[in-house]
């Protein structure tokens, strides 16, 4: 039975909580301990009859403690600081106790004992008040060894967990300066757990419900010598629903974010809300919200929107609030703007401030970009134009216009000499065409076989020899100068051994089949001794020229489809025109040195 009053003037308060037992007497018998307590309810009656006639406050509180532990009666309600004096009591016809000691203002027993039982009372004043104010107690010794539950706990089920010895009793007892030798030791339901180890934590590897039920812990300490215990129990339940764990603020945390005055922002926070809790009722669920400059957003509706979200992730639940600034105005600078979020375990946040972008980074982005956008629009013109490009710059420049290289030629033109009609288009291009234009128009010099060879010299030695003191080595291949080994008649160049095409041949070595087809033409003999300059000597720049149809590149030698995907060829087409400025005559001549002397001017 607890009663409290509180009495000034006219008002008052009584609250009275009565707790019945069950009796197990044979009928017609009255409980001695039951007329013992009516006793002393009818006392508690009388003291508050008499308090009734005065002014000030009373508290009337009905304890049950256990025996053989120590127990602390603390009397004001008062805080530490506040408490001017206190008078501890007992009822007239009780003596005190050479167990019962006050330290702090509080009354100790060391420990509780049957003899206990009784009536105490404590008179006291604070500061903050200006009526004396008394407490009564009305104790009973309970003969078994575990207290009365002072807390309920909640366990998640199959999670780790734990209990934590912590009385407010066993904090006070931990300050004490003669308390040694702290110890503690584990009960489930008045029984020892054998499993639990003497700490004041008590660990749950995986909680199940066989966890279930009212759990003592007994801390045990030595005090002047004397060894006692003080008792705390728990009455443990356990939930298969999430219990709420402490949120996190995962973003942001302490941040800076640029803005630009007058745009729409987004502020954006994820917390930690644990397992469940996005499913937790209304009172339970973890909410984060927003601060500005330790405002509520939603004080100003007219500047903010917020939206709420919830996800998961790797099995962890997430909460998000969006912050969404409709307009950013310069009150909104330089201030923290902060995601809050509490629950009943914990609390978190995490801050951002908005600062003003600088004008002067977009002009440099701007400038960055137009320089990038300059060079690639560079690179894709002079890739366009390339051709043009050089060509006007040989035209002028005036320290092209001579090379003292110790050449002769311009270009030695190799081609398939002889009257067939598969070769005569070859023929007529390097004969007429080429040198018509090169020659008499753009005013190169060339050495072509066959036409200005000296009657009477060595064959292999003129061309060896021409070939190299000439810049380039022009080959004009007709379209039918590699054929198929299946077609008929084979191709013009097919007759000549394949090592003869080949870059491992000494170049003064000679041989029968390969005089034999001197004899015929000058073209396969000029064609090895150029390909060995430009690919073994690295002295000579070769220009493939395809006259007529297509030609077949897996037929060419190696040599050839090796100049071919490095330098390509160029193709002439009956029809072409012959003017400097036609495509054909600009890859020419960008391929060609520049003009030593030209005879007549040139058009780019």
């Amino acid at each position: 039975m607890t009663l409290h009053f509180t009495g000034k003037g006219v008002e008052s308060q009584i609250k009275i909580h009565m707790r019945t037992e069950s009796f197990h007497n044979a009928p017609g018998e009255v409980s001695v301990s039951f007329v013992r307590k009516m006793i002393r309810c009818c006392g508690f009656l009388l003291i508050l009859a008499f308090s009734l006639r005065s002014e000030g406050c009373m508290d009337i509180e009905q304890l049950e403690i256990s025996e053989g532990h120590v127990f602390i009666l603390k009397c004001s309600t008062c805080y530490e600081d506040e408490v001017v004096l206190v008078n501890w009591t007992r009822e007239l016809n009780q003596d005190w106790d050479a167990g019962i000691k006050i330290i702090d203002q509080s009354l100790w027993f060391f420990p509780v004992k049957e003899s206990h039982s009784g009536n105490y009372s404590c008179y006291y004043s604070c500061s903050d008040k200006d009526v004396p104010c008394e407490t009564h107690f009305s104790i009973s010794v309970s003969k078994s060894k575990c207290p009365q539950v002072t807390s309920d706990v909640i366990l998640m089920k199959n999670t780790n967990d734990h209990l934590l010895c912590d009385s407010e009793d066993m904090r006070t007892i931990d300050k004490l300066n003669s308390v040694s030798n702290i110890g503690w030791t584990w009960m489930k339901d008045c029984s020892p757990l054998s499993w639990a180890k003497k700490t004041a934590k008590l660990r749950f590897s995986r909680v199940s419900e066989d966890d279930k039920g009212v759990y003592t812990c007994l801390m045990n300490f030595t005090y002047n010598g004397t060894s006692y215990t003080v008792a705390q129990s728990k009455n443990v339940f356990i939930h298969t629903s999430p219990v709420p764990q402490k949120p996190k603020v995962i973003k942001p945390r302490q941040e800076t974010l640029v803005v630009k005055l007058g745009s729409k922002q987004v502020l954006n926070c994820k917390v930690f809300v644990g397992p469940g809790s996005c499913e937790m009722d209304t009172e339970e669920r973890t909410s984060p919200y927003w601060l500005m400059n330790g405002k509520f957003t939603e004080e100003y509706l007219q500047h903010f929107v917020t939206h709420n979200s919830c996800t998961t992730e790797n099995n962890v639940e997430y909460r998000h609030i969006h912050l969404t600034i409709l307009e950013v105005q310069q009150e909104f600078l330089n201030i923290p703007f902060q995601c809050v979020v509490l629950n009943s375990v914990g609390h978190d946040n995490g801050t951002v401030i908005l600062i003003q972008s600088s004008q002067k980074w977009l002009y440099w982005t701007l400038a960055v970009f137009t320089a990038y956008a300059i060079v690639a629009l560079g690179f894709l013109l002079f890739y366009r134009f390339k051709v043009d490009l050089v060509l006007a710059y040989r035209t002028l420049s005036p320290c092209l216009k001579q090379q003292n290289d110790g050449k002769l030629y311009d270009a030695y033109v190799s081609y398939l000499h002889g009257h067939d009609q598969r070769v005569s288009s070859a023929t007529t291009f390097a004969l007429h065409v080429l040198p018509e234009v090169l020659e008499d128009r753009l005013g190169y010099k060339l050495f072509i076989s066959g036409r200005d060879a000296l009657p009477g010299a060595a064959v292999h030695d003129v061309i060896s020899e021409t070939v190299g003191k000439s810049r380039r080595l022009i080959i004009v291949l007709p379209s039918q100068a590699f054929t198929r080994p299946s077609d008929n008649e084979g191709g013009l160049l097919n007759k000549i051994p394949p090592k003869h095409l080949s870059l491992n041949n000494n170049i003064t070595a000679t041989d029968a089949d390969l005089s034999e087809s001197s004899r015929l033409n000058w073209g396969p003999y000029e064609c090895w001794v150029g390909l060995y300059d430009a690919l073994v000597k690295e002295c000579l720049q070769v220009i493939l020229v395809q006259v007529g149809g297509e030609m077949d590149d897996a037929l060419f030698p190696e040599s050839l489809r090796y100049v071919r995907h490095t330098q390509g060829i160029l193709k002439w087409k009956e029809h072409y025109t012959s003017e400097p400025n036609g495509k054909f005559w600009k890859q020419m001549r960008y391929r060609m040195p520049p003009v030593q002397k030209p005879r007549t001017a040139v058009i780019v």
